[in-house]
């Protein structure tokens, strides 16, 4: 049986111990893209799957590469 758990708060302690270890600004980047292109195919899908359902306007837009 699922079961929802919601936690408002959390707090914890982050210790690097190897500053080699740390994001270079070219690695960040390259996450933060990766994650924008999968949030902008989850919305594209979300637009789609209202369409086949009737809720939407007109087609869909192209997905986005």
């Amino acid at each position: 049986m699922p079961l929802d758990v919601r936690i408002n708060e959390v707090t914890t302690q982050v210790s690097v111990t190897d500053d080699a270890a740390l994001l270079s600004p070219r690695v960040l980047e390259r996450i933060i893209q990766a994650v924008l292109a999968r949030l902008e195919a989850k919305q594209w899908d979300e637009r789609l799957a209202q369409e086949e359902r009737g809720l939407g306007s007109a087609r869909p837009e192209p997905r986005p590469q």
